[in-house]
Formats: structure tokens, C-alpha cells, sequence
């Protein structure tokens, strides 16, 4: 069944689109920045890569967020990967009751990296960047960042999927599971 949505940009229109985005399967991340005490992380499903060189990715954040005003202060930031094992650290870190700077971290494996960025243990990936740009998209900023230092697991581990408003674990093929 195919529905049809009027093209005018009210209310509806804007919820319409909002749900056709859900529709877009993507990777699940926690986004960590700061310093000592003062480290945040959130839950995103809003990265990209962008350019293979120089090595660049994109995040997009609310022009409200703590986050941001981290990254903006810091100016560095940390993407963690999520594997498929780490959904209720995605719930965690998206949840408003997780507390702040580094109280949020509470219970949740983690070392700060040469820069003080938290990288979460356990991760499919790990990348620390140095925020290059920001841009303003609606009511969202657009961090553009350069990737300064990458490690990931030496097996391929399936990432944390999220799409139609549930996070999913990955049942991609990986390197162990095909042997």
C-alpha cells in the first residue's frame, strides 16, 4: 500500500518526512567529547563519512545540545561504533537521566584517549576527530571533522542497527561469520 502526503510544508507534511527518515537504516554511535570531569556522550544515529582524503565525517546535533557545546569548547570529538551487544548502552546514553559529565559514565566501560575523549570500550570502532567546521542546517548544526586517530576490533563485529524508531542488532554477514 502506497500513501500519498501533501507536498505542503505544514505539520503533517514535516511529521511525514521525519517518518520517511526513520524508513533509513543506520549505524548506531555514541558521540563522546571533553576533558577530565567535564566529558559528555549521546547516542546518535547522525554520522557520516564524507571524504577519503583528508579523512572526514559529519555528525549532525541539535543547535541545544550539551553535547555541542563540548565539542565547541573542546574541539575535538569521539565517535564510538556500536556493536551489535550494545544496545543498552545506546539506551543509556540517549536517555535524559544518565546525569552529567563524567557521572554519566557510570557503569559503562570507557578510558579517555590522549586528548581526554572518552572511547567506550567494546565498540566496533573507535574514531577521534578534530572538529574543522560547523554548519547550520535548520534546527541542527552539522560538525564536520577531521579524523585524526582510528582503531577498530581485529574480528569483524556486527554493528548496532537502528531503524523505524528501534534499535536492531546487526545480522550483517561479518569476516567471523562466514568462515
Amino acid at each position: 500500500m502506497i500513501t500519498t502526503t501533501s507536498t505542503r510544508p505544514d505539520s503533517t507534511f514535516h511529521d511525514s518526512v521525519w517518518s520517511a527518515a526513520g524508513r533509513v537504516a543506520t549505524g548506531v554511535s555514541v558521540l563522546t567529547a571533553g576533558r577530565g570531569d567535564e566529558v559528555h556522550g549521546s547516542t546518535a544515529s547522525t554520522f557520516t563519512f564524507i571524504s577519503r582524503q583528508p579523512p572526514l565525517i559529519a555528525v549532525a546535533l541539535h543547535r541545544d545540545s550539551h553535547l555541542l557545546t563540548v565539542i565547541r569548547q573542546t574541539g575535538t570529538l569521539g565517535v564510538n561504533v556500536l556493536s551489535s551487544r550494545q544496545t543498552a548502552v545506546a539506551r543509556h546514553f540517549a536517555s535524559r537521566k544518565r546525569g552529567r559529565g563524567v557521572e554519566q559514565f557510570t557503569g559503562i566501560p570507557w578510558q579517555p584517549d590522549e586528548d581526554g575523549v572518552p572511547r567506550l570500550a567494546g565498540t566496533v570502532s573507535w574514531l577521534c576527530c578534530r572538529a574543522e567546521q560547523y554548519i547550520a542546517a535548520g534546527d541542527h548544526e552539522i560538525v564536520l571533522a577531521e579524523v585524526r586517530s582510528v582503531s577498530q576490533e581485529q574480528t569483524a563485529t556486527a554493528p548496532l542497527l537502528y531503524f523505524a524508531g528501534r534499535l536492531h542488532p546487526g545480522s550483517i554477514p561479518t569476516e567471523e561469520s562466514e568462515h
